[in-house]
C-alpha cells in the first residue's frame, strides 16, 4: 500500500510539472529575427484561423518569436483584422485534453463579448498577448467599435490602441464626442448637471483626441469637450472646453493644459 501511494504521489508530481512547464511556455526565451521576405507568422495561442487572418510581417524588419516560431511582436506588411484582448486569463481557460507537445485545446469557461475584432494598419508595430490577441497596435481606419463590456461599445478613430490585461481599453483616440466617467466621478456626481441633463458623474470628452482609461474604464487623461467641473487641489473648479486634463488616483486634476486654437 505504501509503495502504491508513493507511485501515485510521484505520478501527480510529474503531471503537475508537465502542466506547469506548458503554461510557462509563453514566457520562455524569446527570439528576435529579421525577415528576408514578407512573411505570414502565426501568433502564439491561436487555435484556428483563416489564411487572410494570419498576420503578414514586413521584409527587413525584426519580429519577436517564441521557441516554437510563434510571433509576439512585429511590423505589419499588410492591413489585417485580428481579435483584441479579451481579458480572460490563462487560469480561466479549462484544459480539455493533453499531449506532450506544447499545445492545448481549451474550452472557455467565461462568457465574453463576441466579435472582438479590429483592423490594424500596415507598416505599424503590433503586439500580441499569450492567447494570440492584440494587446497593442495601430488601427487603419476611423469608427471602429471596441467592447467595454457585454453591452457597451466605444467608437474609436484611427491611431494607436492598447489594452489592459483584464480586457479593458487602455488608450485610443475617440471617434465621437463621448461621455465617460473620470476617476473620482462619485465626488462630482451632480456637479455637471444642467436644466435638461442629469448624467451622474459623466463628463463629455472631445472627439479626435487621445484618451487614457484605467482598468475599470474610468478616464485618467482626456480632452474636455465643454466647460466642466472637476476636482482640483483646492476643491471643485471649472476647466474650460478643449483643456486636456490628467487625474490622479483620487480624481484630482494634477495637470491641465489648454492648447490655443490656431
Amino acid at each position: 500500500m505504501k509503495n502504491f501511494s508513493l507511485k501515485v504521489f510521484t505520478g501527480i508530481i510529474i503531471m503537475a510539472f508537465l502542466f506547469l512547464c506548458h503554461n510557462e511556455s509563453a514566457d520562455a526565451a524569446r527570439i528576435t529575427k529579421t525577415l528576408d521576405e514578407n512573411t505570414r507568422i502565426m501568433p502564439y495561442g491561436v487555435v484556428v484561423t483563416t489564411w487572410d487572418n494570419i498576420p503578414k510581417f514586413k521584409k527587413g524588419t525584426a519580429v519577436t518569436l517564441n521557441e516554437y516560431g510563434e510571433v509576439f511582436e512585429g511590423i505589419l506588411a499588410a492591413d489585417v483584422s485580428l481579435p483584441y484582448e479579451t481579458g480572460i486569463s490563462r487560469d480561466s481557460l479549462k484544459p480539455t485534453g493533453y499531449t506532450p507537445m506544447p499545445f492545448y485545446v481549451f474550452s472557455n469557461t467565461t462568457t465574453t463579448t463576441t466579435n472582438r475584432v479590429l483592423t490594424f494598419k500596415s507598416g505599424t508595430k503590433i503586439t500580441f498577448n499569450d492567447k494570440g490577441e492584440v494587446s497593442k497596435g495601430t488601427l487603419n481606419s476611423s469608427n471602429q467599435s471596441i467592447a467595454l463590456n457585454q453591452s457597451t461599445y466605444i467608437q474609436v478613430s484611427e491611431g494607436e490602441v492598447s489594452f489592459h490585461k483584464n480586457g479593458m481599453l487602455a488608450t485610443c483616440t475617440l471617434a465621437n464626442d463621448s461621455y465617460l466617467r473620470p476617476i473620482g466621478w462619485s465626488k462630482i456626481l451632480t456637479e455637471n448637471y444642467t436644466n435638461n441633463s442629469a448624467c451622474p458623474g459623466f463628463v463629455e470628452f472631445k472627439a479626435r483626441k487621445p484618451i487614457v482609461l484605467n482598468e475599470k474604464g474610468e478616464v485618467v487623461k482626456g480632452t474636455l469637450n465643454k466647460d466642466t467641473k472637476l476636482l482640483s487641489p483646492v476643491g471643485i473648479k471649472v476647466y474650460e472646453a478643449e483643456t486636456t486634463v490628467e487625474l490622479d488616483d483620487e480624481g484630482i486634476v494634477g495637470n491641465a493644459l489648454k492648447v490655443p486654437t490656431v
